[in-house]
């Protein structure tokens, strides 16, 4: 009995001395803060692999009923986060610029680039040599945006089916191949995502107060058309100082009006609904109205008219 117990002891205190030098709890069937902590992190890592596994079959689910019914709802992707952070800092996009806070204004560019590959050896070296100097007479800041689009056939192929029906002189088989190449093409635009690239050069300008004169005086409006006068001219001359140069290597740079930039916007967070609802028919229909344009009666009228005077 005593060996036993001697035994027995000896056991115990060879499990704890194990226990320590391994880290483990002393007592079997209870964790420690490690194993607690190792157990918790299992357990996230495994939740979000089946949270993503759940994503993966949701969407090839929607895949595959997409294919089997509209042809126009294919597009499956992650809504962009694009401009989020700018959004914030926004306060009016008018004058051909946005208006951020702190009287700092963004004037866009349109690119119209050359095709540089198809360029002779002289031309190409000359197109080097002028993009350079152009970036070496910067002494602000810009930002160049490249924004893919889905390729729209829309007009294209309205006004080939405009002519299809117009000419009255053509043979049975010229109208039925005609039918047949545009359904096609409708086809080949929603079978598969294909993109163009829109290239744009982004120019910032923040007004310096201190050296606007007249800034600090006047009403609070004057002081707000002359800091976007100075910001607009600035980032005009900017603008063709770029225009000059890059002409040179034949690439056209075009201002982007009000609503050229509103429609890059648009394009940037609606990238999956910009092919479906396009910018052209939401404009058509009004949507980017400032007020409603639906008829109303002439008391509706009065009244809207008699709570402007009011607040005005």
């Amino acid at each position: 009995m005593g060996d036993l117990l001697f035994f027995l002891v000896l056991g115990i205190v060879f499990w704890i001395v194990y226990a320590k030098i391994s880290k483990r709890p002393i007592i079997p069937w209870k964790e420690t803060a490690a194993t607690k902590e190792a157990r918790s992190g299992f357990e996230k890592v495994m939740s979000d692999r089946k949270r993503k596994n759940a994503k993966k079959k949701a969407i090839n689910s929607r895949k595959k009923n997409n294919k089997k019914g509209n042809d126009e709802d294919v597009y499956i992707e992650e809504e962009p986060d694009v401009f989020a952070d700018l959004l914030d800092n926004i306060e009016d996009i008018k004058d051909h610029m946005i208006h951020l806070k702190d009287n700092e204004f963004i004037m866009f560019a349109e690119v119209r680039p050359c095709n540089y590959f198809l360029r002779s050896q002289d031309e190409q070296e000359a197109i080097d040599g002028n993009f350079e100097s152009w970036l070496a007479t910067l002494n602000y800041n810009i930002k160049i945006y490249l924004q893919a689009r889905y390729v729209d056939l829309d007009e294209p192929i309205g006004e080939m089916r405009k002519n299809l029906e117009t000419q009255l002189d053509l043979p049975p088989n010229a109208v039925i191949y005609g039918q047949t190449m545009l359904a096609d093409m409708e086809r080949w635009q929603l079978s598969a995502p294909r993109y163009e690239v829109k290239r744009y050069i982004l120019f910032t300008y923040k007004v310096n107060l201190n050296t606007l004169s007249g800034a600090n005086s006047g009403n609070e409006r004057e002081q707000r058309d002359k800091i976007e006068e100075k910001a607009f001219s600035e980032l005009y001359r900017r603008l063709n100082a770029a225009k000059t140069i890059l002409r040179k290597s034949y690439m056209e740079v075009d201002l982007l009006t009000t609503e050229g930039i509103i429609e890059v916007l648009y394009h940037a967070f609606n990238r999956r609904k910009a092919l479906k609802t396009k910018y052209k028919n939401v404009k058509e229909r009004e949507m980017l109205a400032t007020y409603s344009t639906a008829d109303q009666d002439q008391s509706q009228i009065e009244m809207v008219k008699e709570m402007l005077q009011q607040t005005g």
